[in-house]
């Protein structure tokens, strides 16, 4: 198991500049892992890491799909303005990435697994790349290794797990630091719609024993109308749902390959170790967004929900203390973080903010809200702005792009209303706070139409 000190000095060559590791998983909800209090799932190696970290409760991403959300922690920027709103978007020219800016500062650069942006990472600041593109099987797939294009017979996510630790190794000995972007395809559902784990690894669970959400059978009543044909929708009752059974074999499957996965990531976690580099290491790891299985009738992600939105969040490196925090924080928090973890002046522009000083303990939040930015239309989604505070989780749908005309509002009691059902929007006493969270809305178009101008 992994045996990192957290809060020992550095010991390698190079004391004055950190290495930086961000684990990236895909399509992993918050609640799809034994540190977030979930009693069924198996996943011992980032519970480890969780112990060893500061593990913040209120994650969200600033859009729940693929490329957008990658796009977001790369640039530490919303899509609104780097230019990625939709799968396979191109950022902006002149958006730089996390491995640009560590490049910068002298740093190793390697990426490994899924890269979801119509760039290759070679062009992005990566020196080291092998990566397979998208989504697709998880066996056999096509992996794109330093030039060279395979097919290994072994789990894609197995692969990018030796080549990461391949990376790990060569860069142990030398004096320039590292950084590593490792991400998985697990637990996005393979080309076929399954999550093909092994039988041994399915047979540590039982379908019974599954969680069924409490708001499977919502009738969408106090929300968009859209919300009845859009894919998350036709798609859930073409699995069967919300037939508890249907939602339980999905789970299962679901929480198996995410078992699976956390032996891969442990692999690599481990080398650290190994190497005697982990208390000279800071570990990011989170997911790119949730999963729904059958929260509201909907499966998948990309709507401005909590099990869509919000993500496993952990940090953990040299001087930071083993806690939990429930500051509001989210992906594009990343890249300013880390730049200020290496001494590399953070740009004003980036829309993230540095979690140093909540990592160090200096502070108990970093913002009052964040804002959601559902504005890709994906699955025959409507436009949509979110606000998340403390309490409430406000969702702004809007007729089309232009996001001039509100066509439908809902307001939720976060911590009164944990499956989202009760929609206070309309109810006067809330007609301040709703006045209260416009403001972020307001502030957040202004700052989309600056970027255009």
């Amino acid at each position: 198991m992994l045996s990192c000190s957290t809060t020992s000095q550095p010991t390698n060559k190079t004391e004055s500049k950190p290495n930086i590791v961000v684990i990236l998983t895909d399509d992993q909800q918050f609640d799809a892992a034994a540190f977030n209090g979930n009693e069924v799932i198996l996943t011992p190696g980032i519970d480890q890491l969780a112990g060893q970290s500061r593990r913040f409760t209120q994650a969200n991403v600033a859009f729940a799909l693929c490329s957008p959300s990658r796009a977001a922690l790369l640039t530490g920027r919303y899509g609104s303005a780097n230019g990625v709103l939709e799968l396979n978007s191109r950022l902006h020219a002149g958006e730089k990435t996390i491995a640009q800016y560590l490049k910068a500062a002298g740093y190793a650069t390697g990426m490994s697994g899924k890269w979801h942006l119509p760039t290759p990472p070679g062009q992005l600041g990566f020196d080291f790349h092998n990566y397979f593109y998208s989504n697709g099987t998880y066996y056999g797939r096509e992996i794109f290794d330093m030039g060279d294009t395979l097919r290994p017979e072994i789990h894609c996510d197995a692969y990018c797990a030796d080549r990461s630790v391949d990376f790990i190794r060569e860069q142990a000995g030398r004096e320039q630091p590292f950084f590593l972007f490792h991400c998985t395809q697990t637990p996005h559902m393979d080309h076929r719609h399954t999550w093909p784990a092994q039988d041994t690894t399915k047979a540590k669970y039982r379908a019974e024993a599954m969680p069924v959400p409490a708001n499977r059978l919502d009738d969408l009543s106090g929300k968009p109308e859209y919300l009845r044909s859009v894919r998350n929708r036709t798609q859930a009752q073409k699995y069967g749902y919300p037939d508890p059974a249907a939602i339980q074999a999905h789970t299962l499957d679901y929480y198996a390959v995410i078992t699976e996965m956390d032996g891969f990531i442990e692999r690599v976690l481990r080398e650290l170790d190994a190497q005697g580099i982990a208390d000279n290491t800071y570990v990011f790891f989170l997911s790119d967004n949730g999963w729904m299985l059958g929260d509201h009738g909907f499966t998948s992600k990309v709507l401005p929900y909590r099990p869509s939105s919000k993500v496993p969040f952990l940090v953990r490196g040299p001087g930071i203390a083993a806690d939990t925090s429930a500051a509001l924080v989210s992906n594009l928090d990343v890249l300013p973080t880390i730049l200020e973890l290496v001494g590399t002046e953070v740009p004003a522009n980036l829309h993230g903010k540095s979690l140093l000083p909540l990592l160090r303990g200096a502070q108990q939040e970093v913002r009052p809200a964040i804002v959601y930015e559902g504005l890709g239309g994906y699955g025959g989604a409507q436009p949509n702005l979110t606000i998340i505070t403390d309490e409430f989780r406000y969702i702004v749908t809007y007729k089309d792009a232009a996001l001039e005309e509100v066509d439908f509002r809902e307001l939720y009691h976060q911590r009164d209303d944990f499956w989202e059902m009760n929609n206070l929007a309309d109810q006067p006493e809330y007609g301040e706070t709703l006045r209260e969270l416009e403001l972020y809305i307001d502030r957040h178009q202004q700052n989309i139409l600056q970027e255009k101008s």
